[in-house]
């Protein structure tokens, strides 16, 4: 085994193969984490301004959002948990297996 990794890294050394870390700075540009994260932040945000602003109004459509939300159908849910995790890596069948 670590003579095909010390081949391996001689023909990137040598220009035979790409260097396989231009993939990893090219991820690091990718601007789809920091979107999942803005979109998943986004009620929590608008959650904590509800009950901390003392806005009957704002603390009512808030509950009313998080109640249709969590009429989604199943499918979706599926799919949105989907995304997420693959964005962040992570095995969306097991999140989903444990519901």
């Amino acid at each position: 085994m670590s003579d095909a990794q010390l081949m391996h890294a001689e023909k990137m050394r040598s220009g035979e193969i790409a260097y396989e870390g231009k993939l990893l700075e090219a991820r690091q540009s990718d601007w789809k984490d920091e979107f999942i994260l803005l979109l998943l932040s986004a009620p929590i945000v608008m959650l904590s301004w509800a009950v901390f602003s003392d806005d009957p109004t704002a603390m009512e459509k808030m509950k009313l959002f998080f109640e249709y939300f969590s009429e989604l159908p199943f499918w979706y849910q599926t799919i949105f948990v989907g995304v997420i995790a693959s964005v962040y890596g992570l095995k969306a069948t097991d999140l989903i297996k444990r519901k």
